[in-house]
């Protein structure tokens, strides 16, 4: 994906605010527990979907920055590193 593919992706998908309550925000850095127990440190969280899909993955809503960033992932794989103050 591109630049360009990526800022179109964020501007029609991400929003701010998380569609359920949730201990993250937008430009934390947290440690990723991928789906082979690997942990990948350093990730900064670009958003949450704007509505959850019952139907697919619901628990998963939290969009990053990283290669797979269209791929939502759900709270309990990430651990916050640190917190971007406001």
């Amino acid at each position: 994906m591109t630049n360009e593919q990526m800022r179109r992706f964020a501007e029609e998908n991400i929003v701010e605010v998380a569609p359920v309550e949730c201990d993250f925000l937008p430009g934390d850095t947290v440690t990723v527990t991928n789906g082979y127990g690997n942990e990948i440190p350093g990730v900064k969280i670009l958003g949450f979907v704007s509505e959850i899909d019952p139907d697919f993955r619901p628990e998963a809503f939290i969009y990053l920055d990283w290669d797979c960033y269209w791929f939502a992932v759900s709270p309990d794989k990430l651990k916050l590193e640190t917190r971007q103050s406001i």
